[in-house]
Formats: C-alpha cells, structure tokens, sequence
C-alpha cells in the first residue's frame, strides 16, 4: 500500500473472472483499463464486482468480466465508503478459472484507491488483509487448493485444537439460537457470520 498525493491505494494480482462469456467483444490488450463498479442486478452475487470499459460503437460502458467472488463483498464495501477500483491487464491470454464449473480469466492487476483519512487507512489495510486470506494467485501456472474461498460451502479440512473445535461449536450454536429465537432470514445469518447461505442451512438443518 502506498500513500500518493493525498491519496491511499493498494494494487495486487488477480484474474478478471467471466472471459469465456465476454470474449466475443473483447479482445484484451495489456495495458487496457477497466473501471470497477458494484453490479447492483446480479443474480448469483449481490456484492458482485464487473469490470466496464467503453467500447467502439457503444454509448456506455460494458461489463467484460467481474472480480474473484472471493473478495467481492470486501471490495464492495471499499467502494461504498468512496474508493475507486479499476483493474489493468497484464496479459491478453487467458488462463482457466479455479472453479468447479469452469470458466476462463484475464490476469489483471486490480488497484483500490481512496482519499487519505485514518479511518480509511484502517479500512483499506483490512481489506488488504482480507484479499491475501481468501485469494491466491497460481503458482508455476497452478492455483493452490482454495476450495474453501472460492466455494465456501466446502469447509477446508484441517487439524485444530480442541479451543477452536469449541468455538466453532459455539457460533454454530449462536447462529442456529439467532435463527430460531430472533428469527432472522439465511442470508442475513450469512452476512452475520461470514460464511454462505449454504453452511447456514446446513447448520440449522444439522
């Protein structure tokens, strides 16, 4: 992160996701820059983020891909409180996605700029924090087994002490009394809690 004239910004690698849907009008160069927005209407991800970019014989911007759904919400959440998000490529080959049902990306760097204020400072240093814990990039051409970040429904199987066995037993416990007792909707219990709609049912079913 870096401070520039009055201004707060973080840049990092990462793949603008959806290219196999888009790659009939577009053909990335590198260099191209996209600007970020938070895609209000999208069914699959209320805090998606598409990439737009004004495109010849087109009166406004299109959206050519969006961010990893990995960070969207952290993203959209800098964008909310003024930041501006725009991704340029660094290479026009694609490259297939870490996900189960498939789909292409463009390797881009994606940069968060936002006026300089402490409380942004303390903002944009989580959200640094948030991106290197749930993405990561491919290593050698290969990505990591990030399973849990990109499908949060399957929880990463790891070896943990009996003191996390037992909080984790205890905001399951808090969020099933939440569900029953206060009668709040799945998805605000996902909101809540950080995890998906999905582990919520799961939970309560369980």
């Amino acid at each position: 992160m870096a401070s520039v004239s009055g201004t707060l910004q973080y840049s990092f690698p990462c793949g603008l996701r959806g290219f196999h849907v888009y790659k009939e009008i577009w053909k990335p160069k590198v260099g191209d820059v996209l600007s970020c927005i938070h895609e209000r209407n999208n069914q699959h991800d209320r805090y998606a983020i598409a990439a737009t970019k004004l495109l010849p014989g087109r009166l406004s911007n299109v959206t050519l891909g969006h961010l990893p759904r990995e960070i969207s919400r952290f993203t959209r959440f800098l964008i909310s409180r003024g930041a501006d998000v725009f991704v340029t490529v660094k290479d026009a080959h694609f490259r297939r996605s870490p996900l189960i049902q498939g789909g292409l990306e463009i390797p881009v760097e994606a940069t968060v700029r936002m006026e300089a204020s402490t409380k942004n400072v303390e903002a944009i240093e989580r959200f640094k924090q948030l991106v290197e814990q749930h993405y990561k990039e491919p290593v050698n051409g290969q990505f990591e087994d990030c399973t849990k970040d990109v499908l949060p429904d399957h929880e990463e199987e790891t070896e943990s002490s009996s003191d996390e066995e037992d909080q984790t037993f205890l905001d399951e416990l808090l969020l099933l009394l939440m569900r029953l007792k206060a009668g709040l909707f799945v998805q605000d219990l996902a909101d809540r809690f950080g995890v998906s709609t999905s582990l919520v049912s799961r939970i309560c079913i369980t």
